[in-house]
């Protein structure tokens, strides 16, 4: 998990005035590697500036396409994505790592179902993959994707999107909402919220009839559709949520903890490093990176599961979680980012 491979920019496309698509050249001997499923992620790395950064993008492409592409918003000061939109140029290359993630879904060709996608934003990006791949391989199932921009002119994979819809015109519904743009319906007006769910719920939408629902965007959007849903009668184990990022409240251990000196062992790549913790750390993840091991991360948040690890001993606490799913948890797995020991004879393994 912690080896990165630098690959080849193969294509970049202009999507939106602030987002770009790009395609990454695959040697054959690293296909196997980059093997993923419809809704993963890709941690790039790159020094910029004199920094190296790290950051998470959510894959576009579907594995039918033979493809690995990635969609880049621009974000205001956002150092990454603004220098993929504006320096990266085909031929150039970047650190990869293999896909990771817990969100998304695995179609089965025998399956038939109904499925609800709700994106806002680059939030289309993981829900994308997904579509493509359902609609490709579940022959009988069928898709809604409620879409919601400022305008017209800031919807990402537009041209994708009405190629699916041309394809799948029975089997896949797209609903457009734009709050800073007037629309014939007023249905389709404004941002993504409850009540314009419950407004379309009882004219275009029968909730009821989906079997699992997507959802990727901004967490406000996310946690008030999350709700809404299950307040539907959607199961909540198939209700799934993607977060690009949290609200930024770092995760502090309880005083008691955060005062003394631990020590921790971790397993990474068939070898064993002893670490210690002490108050200058934010977990034990920052606390083995100051230390020179070179642990798998990306956002530092809880979101992304890229520092997932199996606590094979001692006890931990752990903060925010917004990416390990409760059997997960049950099994021993932990988030490094979000750990703090509660003792000696803690034992991490990455090797799982």
């Amino acid at each position: 998990m912690t080896v990165f491979h630098r690959l080849n920019i193969a294509a970049i496309e202009r999507d939106t005035p602030d987002a770009v698509a790009v395609t990454f050249s695959v040697p054959d001997a690293l296909r196997e590697q980059y093997h993923y499923r419809p809704g993963q992620h890709l941690t790039l790395k790159a020094s910029i500036q004199g920094e190296n950064l790290r950051r998470c993008y959510s894959i576009c492409s579907s594995p039918d396409e033979n493809t690995l592409k990635i969609g880049v918003k621009a974000i205001y000061e956002g150092r990454f994505s603004n220098f993929i939109n504006q320096h990266l140029t085909v031929g150039d290359s970047l650190e990869v790592m293999i896909p990771q993630g817990q969100f998304g879904y695995q179609p089965e060709p025998n399956t038939q179902a109904h499925y609800l996608a709700i994106a806002a934003g680059s939030g289309i990006t993981p829900l994308l993959s997904i579509i493509k791949a359902t609609l490709q391989t579940e022959t009988k199932s069928h898709f809604v994707l409620i879409y919601g921009n400022r305008n017209s002119r800031s919807v990402m994979f537009k041209k994708s999107i009405a190629d699916l819809k041309n394809r799948f015109a029975q089997r896949f519904q797209v609903l457009y909402l734009f709050s800073q743009e007037q629309q014939d319906s007023e249905l389709l007006s404004g941002r993504i919220s409850q009540q314009q769910l419950n407004a379309l719920g009882k004219t275009l939408l029968n909730f009821q009839q989906f079997d699992r629902a997507f959802i990727c965007g901004p967490e406000s959007m996310m946690d008030e559709v999350h709700d809404t849903l299950i307040n539907y009668g959607m199961p909540k184990e198939f209700v799934h949520t993607e977060r690009f990022n949290t609200s930024g409240i770092k995760f502090k251990p309880t005083s008691a903890l955060a005062t003394e000196t631990r020590q921790v062992s971790i397993h990474l790549d068939g070898r064993t490093m002893n670490i210690s913790m002490d108050s200058q750390d934010d977990s034990i993840l920052d606390a083995a990176l100051r230390q020179g091991a070179d642990l798998p991360y990306a956002c530092k948040g809880g979101v992304c599961a890229t520092c997932k690890c199996k606590l094979r001993a001692g006890e931990v606490e752990m903060g925010v979680n917004y990416s390990l799913e409760p059997d997960q948890i049950s099994d021993g797995y932990i988030l490094s980012c979000q750990s703090w020991p509660k003792g000696d004879g803690v034992v991490l393994d990455f090797d799982v």
